[in-house]
């Protein structure tokens, strides 16, 4: 590996990592947030009331990350939808939880407004 790659590949990393949690909390048997010893208080309080809203906010957060420090290619656009699809379908086979088109589509309502948001300050930060 050449220096020059490195920081791509720390980069990459990062995200993986937080997919990875990501995708730990997505499968798990409980959908319950609060139950998570980890997670602050007030956040799985908050998700857990919240209901769908929480896939667009987790999901806005997480894309957020993605594309500021991954880039906002087609390719990055492809794989965050892919996997946010991916670990609600995987849902279907998990007993205690249940498969929702509709998480999907909140999924990808969170990244879509984080794109846009990453594509606006780009924008903004390279005006004169």
């Amino acid at each position: 590996m050449s220096l020059r790659s490195s920081p791509r590949v720390a980069r990459l990393t990062v995200v993986l990592c937080v997919a990875g949690a990501l995708g730990f909390l997505s499968l798990r048997a409980s959908a319950y947030l609060q139950t998570v010893p980890w997670m602050p208080g007030f956040v799985g309080t908050w998700a857990d009331a919240n209901g769908i809203l929480r896939n667009t906010a987790a999901f806005f957060a997480f894309g957020l990350l993605a594309f500021t420090l991954l880039g906002r290619d087609w390719r990055v656009s492809l794989a965050l939808a892919a996997f946010a699809t991916a670990i609600e379908v995987a849902q279907i086979w998990i007993p205690s939880r249940h498969f929702d088109p509709l998480d999907i589509a909140a999924g990808l309502a969170g990244l879509a407004l984080a794109w846009i948001l990453v594509r606006l300050a780009a924008w903004l930060s390279a005006r004169p």
